[in-house]
């Protein structure tokens, strides 16, 4: 009963061989040659069906790669690669292919440990579009006669959206791994991302630490059916700020890729900036009916919280498999459910925006760093109590901090800043100490509070209820060294005011200015003395009215002149 069935075995395996070693054939017929070389398929020989020629040996049987496929191990003795008919055929087998598409598929087998697999580098590819790359993969450890054997070979598969070829690479981004023995096939081994360039590179990798013992026992790995293919997109869609804690998220604008038989399914994540971590918020599974037909849903967060969210959707391709859109690393969209905030402007003493000032919020991590326009804006969660806030900078003097500062649970507090000149000659300039270092003009009207400020605790009013006309005010004399252009500035809020009423700034400068030698020669003439230094003062005054409207804290920056 044996010698009849030999001459079968072998005239079946040198027919299948004659055509797998055919290179006329392989370089005339190129993709069509493969089955399941759709036009979506980037892949050469994605179903193993076409092999190169033997490479080595394994006890006296042809080890091979699939055509298109390149061979890598690690961690051990290099397995043999098969052709799974060649084995099936062999002594090594009992005649069964083991296979999920086609007639056959890479096999994997050794007695030794290994970890071991097929790369495929692919070019043409669109940069930052969407990959979605699948493979089917069976092991079987020691035996399929016995019960299964978990934990004992473990499946993935990977891309490096780089290119690079080789499998320990940082650069590589694996699946979620699968270590189920014997079977059924597993089809879940998939994953996708964004193409960072135009080559990348896939894997399909079995790890099998453990050694298969004494013969007949072998540790075998099948793969077959891979896809890699353009994936469909869709993108998460919500309000940039709330000002309820509930929001609409959307995610109704998927479009399918090239070779979809259907969408079947989207998912999607979110994110609370605060934490950092992504949840699973709609999800969906291929042996679930269609969920497309959900397009939004209801977020509800919490204030002075800002949330992420990332879509992603399945796609099923004519060949049968199924591959997703990959998630944002980012997100999508991000929403900001209105909190209170801390917001407002630095300036500089002439009114210039100041960048680089540090604001903060003292008992708490908050703070700001003004930009480029002197803008800053911190973003709270709820706090409880009234708190202090505080200016900084390396290159300029800085006012007192704003105490008391509360936050309601959406509100907005502006503060705006202005900063000194290290130069500064005013004394005591925002009226911390009362009137030290300043002279009132005038016995009634002047009168130190410390309710409105902006700064600090203390500020100075001006002004009164007397039933007759009066003047009133403060003076300071001020001496400034080498200064070229001085100028001055203030804080003023005008709570009350009638239409007689006239609010004035008065400056005057006397300056002290040292002449000598041909300068002196031109202004006193011939009969002078051009070598001896001369002084000369000068006294201007200027006279500034700012104006009496408006009910908040205004900046009023006064230049005089070269003096």
């Amino acid at each position: 009963m044996e010698s009849p069935r030999k001459p079968v075995c072998v005239a079946v395996l040198l027919l299948l061989l004659s055509v797998a070693w055919s290179p006329t054939v392989l370089l005339a017929s190129g993709l069509a040659m493969f089955p399941n070389a759709a036009d979506y398929q980037l892949l050469t020989n994605p179903g193993m069906e076409v092999f190169e020629a033997p490479y080595s040996q394994f006890q006296g049987v042809n080890c091979q790669v699939a055509t298109g496929w390149h061979r890598f191990s690690y961690d051990g003795p290099e397995p043999c690669l098969m052709d799974t008919r060649v084995f099936a055929s062999s002594h090594l087998g009992g005649g069964w292919v083991e296979r999920i598409e086609g007639s056959t598929s890479q096999m994997i087998v050794s007695s030794e440990p290994y970890t071991a697999g097929i790369w495929q580098q692919v070019s043409g590819l669109t940069p930052g579009a969407g990959y979605g790359f699948h493979a089917a993969m069976l092991t079987i450890f020691q035996t399929s006669a016995g019960d299964p054997d978990d934990g004992t070979m473990i499946k993935d598969v990977g891309i490096d959206p780089t290119g690079g070829t080789n499998p320990e690479s940082s650069t590589v981004v694996w699946s979620e791994p699968d270590d189920h023995d014997l079977g059924p096939w597993d089809t879940e081994r998939r994953l996708s991302l964004y193409a960072q360039g135009t080559t990348a590179t896939v894997f399909i990798r079995v790890r099998s630490p453990f050694e298969a013992g004494l013969w007949p026992y072998l540790n075998q790995s099948f793969l077959d059916s891979a896809i890699l293919a353009r994936t469909p997109t869709i993108s998460a869609v919500s309000p940039a700020v709330s000002q309820s804690t509930s929001f609409v998220v959307r995610w109704d604008n998927a479009e399918v890729a090239p070779g979809a038989k259907a969408l079947r399914g989207c998912e999607v994540q979110w994110m609370d900036e605060a934490a950092g971590e992504w949840h699973d918020w709609i999800t969906w599974e291929p042996t679930e009916s269609s969920n497309m037909d959900v397009t939004q849903a209801t977020f509800t967060g919490e204030r002075g919280h800002t949330y992420r969210f990332r879509a992603r959707v399945w796609q099923k391709y004519t060949n049968g498999a199924h591959l997703y859109s990959p998630y944002r690393p980012d997100g999508d969209t991000r929403t900001y459910i209105k909190g209170p905030e801390l917001a407002g402007r630095v300036f500089s003493n002439e009114g210039h925006a100041v960048s680089g000032a540090t604001i903060a919020i003292s008992g708490t991590a908050y703070s700001a760093v003004s930009d480029g326009n002197g803008y800053y804006r911190i973003r709270l969660l709820p706090l409880d109590g009234p708190r202090t806030v505080t200016l900084g900078h390396p290159h300029w003097l800085v006012p007192a901090p704003v105490h008391n500062v509360t936050f309601g649970p959406s509100e907005t507090v502006a503060l705006d800043w202005s900063l000194r000149p290290p130069d500064d000659g005013v004394s005591n300039g925002g009226f911390e100490s009362g009137l030290e270092g300043w002279s009132t003009i005038a016995e009634q009207g002047v009168t130190p509070v410390t309710d409105p400020v902006h700064t600090g605790y203390g500020a100075l009013a001006l002004g009164g209820d007397a039933a007759t006309a009066f003047t009133t005010g403060v003076t300071q004399t001020v001496t400034l060294a080498g200064s070229w252009e001085p100028a001055l500035s203030f804080w003023y809020r005008v709570q009350t005011a009638d239409l007689d009423d006239v609010f004035n700034v008065v400056l005057t400068v006397v300056s002290d200015t040292v002449r000598s030698g041909p300068a002196i020669q031109r202004d006193i003439g011939a009969g002078g003395a051009p070598d001896a230094p001369l002084s000369l003062a000068a006294t201007a005054t200027h006279v500034f009215t700012p104006s009496l409207e408006g009910g908040d804290w205004q900046h009023l920056p006064l230049y005089f002149g070269p003096e």
